[in-house]
């Protein structure tokens, strides 16, 4: 799993780094893990993540700030926030920040943050066999929009990677059913949180990738993306 870690102080960047690369040895899970001190590198991946351990004092905005800016891109980031001081906290999680870590960071405290983005990982993953009937493991999170060619759909994800599954659309809609998922048309299922723009016929997405919109869906799919980011707000 991608887990991102942004600070300005190369010294703390690298001890978090340090203890999720412990984590991991010693429960046996892979955390591909990139660090960030700029964090405009960080918005320009940030739709690889969906889980960030974000330090609260930044060279010129705070992560509160940033955090803001993140969830403007993609809301179901998951972020650990982290501070030499508590006093944020409020603020953090009026962003509905993930949890809050305290500098130096508890080891342990540490540790449980992380055992919990693997239960929430695993509840957001799914099995399925391609159509070779090879087995893959996915996160539904990823999904940028699905699409049917026949009697095969065709998953793509928000890198640009796809899978070719034998289901039906009927299954995808009730499978996603609250993953913010609604068509485009009889043949493509897409995510809202990865809807960049909608322009009359066509939907673009923030892989950059666009799909038809039909007239008979177009009403109710522009509807459910407006209620989605007035959530957001």
């Amino acid at each position: 799993m991608k887990l991102a870690i942004c600070d300005n102080e190369n010294a703390d960047l690298l001890h978090i780094k340090k203890l999720v690369l412990e984590y991991s040895k010693k429960n046996n899970y892979f955390f591909d893990i990139y660090t960030y001190q700029d964090y405009n590198k960080l918005l320009e991946e940030i739709i690889d993540f969906n889980y960030i351990i974000l330090d609260v004092l930044l060279e010129d905005l705070t992560g509160i700030q940033l955090a803001k800016q993140i969830h403007d891109i993609n809301k179901d980031i998951k972020i650990i926030f982290c501070s030499i001081n508590p006093e944020y906290s409020i603020e953090a999680f009026e962003v509905n920040a993930f949890r809050y870590l305290v500098k130096p960071i508890d080891k342990q405290k540490l540790f449980e943050y992380l055992d919990e983005i693997r239960k929430n990982e695993k509840e957001s993953q799914i099995d399925l066999l391609d159509y070779q009937r090879k087995k893959c493991t996915f996160n539904i999170l990823d999904i940028c929009y699905i699409d049917m060619i026949g009697r095969l759909s065709t998953i793509h994800f928000k890198n640009k990677f796809t899978i070719t599954v034998r289901k039906t659309m009927k299954d995808w809609i009730l499978l996603l059913n609250n993953y913010n998922f609604h068509l485009t048309h009889k043949g493509v299922l897409v995510n809202l949180k990865y809807v960049s723009l909608i322009e009359k016929e066509i939907v673009i997405l923030k892989n950059g990738d666009s799909v038809y919109l039909s007239r008979k869906y177009r009403k109710e799919f522009e509807e459910k993306f407006m209620n989605m980011l007035g959530d957001m707000l």
